[in-house]
């Protein structure tokens, strides 16, 4: 029976050493030299800040509409193809289109010549006039010819420009076409939608904001954030008089305090952060937000993230649960402490490498 349990005993031995040293993941004895690393500590958005989506607004944004009654026959540009000022966007040039402005044109000359007669016979009528050959009512009667032929002359001038200027759109600046409303032979009216076209130049950047977070465009931070750039001071530019009923909210135009490169119609972000007092410090305590550390400091392995972080002379593995990346920065949700030291690059680590802080890194 004794010799029963001395093998038992040794075994849950075994076993007891072995989930001792399987505590962290690829722990190692700490063999080699202590490695210098750079540590971090995690930095906390402010709880109370309003982040709001938004988007970077061009100089000029127009809708090409259709200024004839006719068959569209060209459209060359598509979304994304960009264009010079003058350049011809949309041409009406079917047959029946031709026809109708030479019969516009042919008209205006009938128009000219009616009109230059009329006033010929004015003259003539002013001069018989005068010289008491003709009477008053036969002045006044050419006098009434001649505004009538003038009437219809600028009637018939009006129809030929309206043709002119509708056979051929012409961009009115140099843009980016954003969308196309029809194709080519499809028969349009006068005021249908053709393209959406905006100016290279960009203008502000836009953002909805709630009404009862207006107060904060007056007396917070404005800062702003295009695609998964890093957060840049922002400045108000204006509130747009009017408040969306629908949504509750008004747009605000705002600008970057510094030098910036931007381009019209990116996303972008808003973030409105609390008030601050004359010293630049919070005018209330905040509630802090997630953890963030830099992207850089990350240990990816399949669907698992974590960081490393100093414990006791040793960098240790620590699995994390994330939440939104931006900015060269990731929200730690969980797995983190403020007062952990995180070590800011985690190339050739391992788990229980003996490590000694050589400096502490910006804040993430």
């Amino acid at each position: 029976m004794k010799k029963l349990l001395i093998p038992s005993v040794l075994a849950l031995a075994v076993l007891a050493a072995g989930c001792a040293g399987g505590r962290h993941e690829n722990a190692s004895s700490g063999a080699g030299p202590a490695v210098s690393v750079s540590v971090l500590h995690p930095a906390a958005d402010a709880g109370d800040a309003l982040v709001l989506p938004a988007r970077v607004t061009a100089r000029e944004e127009v809708t090409l509409t259709a200024r004839l009654a006719a068959r569209l026959t060209s459209l060359p540009l598509r979304e994304g193809d960009r264009f010079a000022a003058g350049q011809v966007l949309a041409s009406f040039d079917a047959p029946e289109t031709r026809a109708a402005l030479e019969g516009a044109k042919a008209g205006l000359a009938a128009a000219t010549g009616a009109r230059d007669l009329a006033r010929k016979q004015e003259q003539r009528m002013d001069s018989l006039y005068a010289q008491r050959v003709a009477a008053l009512r036969e002045l006044e009667g050419a006098q009434a010819e001649r505004r009538a032929a003038e009437a219809a002359w600028a009637q018939a001038r009006a129809q030929v420009d309206g043709f002119e200027s509708g056979v051929q759109l012409t961009a009115p600046f140099a843009g980016v076409v954003v969308r196309r409303h029809a194709d080519p032979g499809a028969t349009v009216g006068p005021g249908q939608p053709l393209l959406d076209i905006r100016s290279s130049q960009v203008g502000e950047i836009a953002v909805s904001v709630p009404e009862s977070e207006l107060p904060r465009l007056d007396s917070g931070r404005i800062d702003f954030q295009v695609g998964d750039g890093a957060w840049r001071p922002a400045r108000l530019v204006r509130v747009d008089g009017m408040t969306d009923y629908a949504t509750r909210t008004r747009v605000a135009r705002v600008a970057p305090a510094g030098a910036a490169t931007l381009e019209a119609g990116a996303f972008a972000r808003v973030r409105l952060s609390p008030a601050r007092d004359s010293k630049g410090a919070a005018a209330a305590a905040a509630v802090t937000g997630p953890l963030r550390v830099p992207v850089a400091s990350l240990v990816r392995r399949g669907g698992l993230t974590g960081v490393y972080v100093v414990e006791d002379g040793v960098a240790r593995l620590r699995w994390l649960r994330v939440g939104r990346e931006g900015g060269g920065a990731i929200e730690v949700l969980a797995g983190l402490g403020a007062s952990d030291a995180v070590i800011a690059d985690p190339a050739g680590l391992s788990d229980g490498r003996a490590v000694t802080v050589g400096s502490t890194a910006v804040k993430s």
